[in-house]
């Protein structure tokens, strides 16, 4: 039957017409197609492209602030300006600028197409706006070559510039006098950890024990121990306890949540509350502790916490994975031995008035003459002076001479 069909279709030439039409028009709209599939197949494999959008709030940000740093972008005549917030506490400007953060502004190349040349290539980019349910921005980043590395190095560079400019300032908080929380009471600026001259070796010590607590959370939860780390820094005025913890924190990329204890909105509910709920990356430093126990011991109205509601926290900071509490005194004698035994505080450090080491360096600090700051140090007196004293009178002299002579030397 297959043969009749077959010779009775061979015998009709309206049949053969239209089978050879048919034909014709599959070939012509493939071929039809054949450009686009070939320009394809050549950006499959000769394009390489980066493409990110609004919805990732972290990434698009980011890479958004990067493209303001670079000139070559910088330099289109349709931009797009844009905030990037400081901090993931963010909720409304508001609620930024209360807290002591400063979102910053930066343009990049704007809605369309561009192209332009960075790092000697040439790389061109499609920004779109969709509006649907949510208004979502694409970004499309793209460049000849078949090696992504250059596209990786775009966006490492990218987090890396975020990473510095976040890590570069310290967030302070305190206690909010309203509730049981913390509020973030300003930005300060990085601070070097050798911008702070201790006596030879203790810098070293302090940064090393905070370095190999950091690193043995596993070891803890082996031997269930608690993961936390008290020190006392205790010594005069002017040594630079709160200076440390804060180039401490700059150095380990910490923020500190700062307490005082003698504060009469402090309640025993309130601390307890404030040290379980430290924000993220942050070390707690309790200053003058012994100005809690004076006010104490006259049975002060203004203070509103208690010795147990105090001790209480202090334990209860174990449950907060990773503390770091420093505690901060002028006069250790007036502490209670309890309030900082062995578990409460596990590292002690004495800064004192200056020695020999400290004077000479605090001297090279301002002013880079080593025969001026050896002078300096072998005809001070040691343990007379304190940093800030030494700082105080040595940023207001403008040269050497003036330096030497506000301490009563020769110039």
């Amino acid at each position: 039957m297959l043969d009749t069909l077959t010779a009775a279709f061979a015998g009709n030439p309206f049949f053969s017409g239209g089978l050879l039409l048919g034909a014709l028009g599959m070939l012509a709209m493939w071929l039809r197609d054949v450009p686009g599939k070939v320009a394809s197949w050549a950006k499959q494999f000769f394009v390489i492209s980066l493409n990110f959008d609004s919805r990732d709030e972290l990434m698009f940000t980011t890479l958004v602030e990067y493209m303001n740093a670079q000139d070559a972008l910088r330099d289109s005549h349709n931009f797009t300006v844009r905030t990037v917030r400081q901090g993931p506490a963010y909720q409304n400007m508001a609620d930024e600028l209360m807290q002591g953060g400063k979102p910053e502004a930066f343009i990049s190349p704007g809605e369309g197409f561009h192209i332009f040349r960075l790092d000697g290539r040439w790389i061109w980019m499609q920004r779109d706006i969709q509006i649907a349910a949510n208004v979502i921005e694409k970004i499309t980043l793209s460049m000849f070559g078949r090696d992504r590395r250059p596209m990786e190095k775009f966006i490492q560079d990218a987090l890396e510039h975020r990473v510095a400019r976040e890590l570069n300032r310290v967030a302070i908080y305190i206690p909010s006098p309203y509730t049981n929380e913390w509020q973030r009471a300003r930005l300060g600026n990085h601070r070097k950890l050798d911008s702070i001259v201790l006596k030879a070796g203790q810098t070293e010590a302090i940064l090393a024990d905070l370095n190999k607590f950091f690193a043995s959370r596993l070891r803890y939860e082996n031997l269930g121990i608690p993961w936390r780390r008290g020190y006392l820094l205790h010594g005069p005025p002017g040594t630079g306890k709160t200076s440390l913890v804060t180039a401490l924190a700059s150095e380990l990329a910490l923020n500190v949540c700062t307490l005082s204890l003698a504060s009469p909105t402090v309640t025993d509910e309130k601390i307890g509350n404030l040290l379980s709920t430290v924000p993220p990356r942050s070390v707690i430093l309790i200053e003058d502790i012994d100005s809690f126990f004076h006010a104490r011991d006259k049975a002060d109205s203004q203070v509103k916490l208690s010795y147990s509601g105090f001790i209480n926290a202090l334990d209860g900071v174990a449950a907060h994975e990773g503390s770091v509490v420093f505690l901060t005194t002028n006069h250790p004698e007036l502490i209670d031995a309890a309030a900082i035994r062995s578990g409460r505080v596990d590292f002690k450090l004495e800064l004192d008035l200056c020695d020999r080491h400290q004077l000479y360096w605090m001297f090279r600090k301002f002013f880079d003459d080593e025969q001026a700051a050896a002078r300096f140090a072998d005809n001070l007196p040691t343990g007379q002076y304190s940093p800030a004293t030494l700082q105080e009178r040595l940023l207001k002299a403008h040269d050497v001479g003036e330096a030497l002579a506000a301490f009563g030397l020769t110039p």
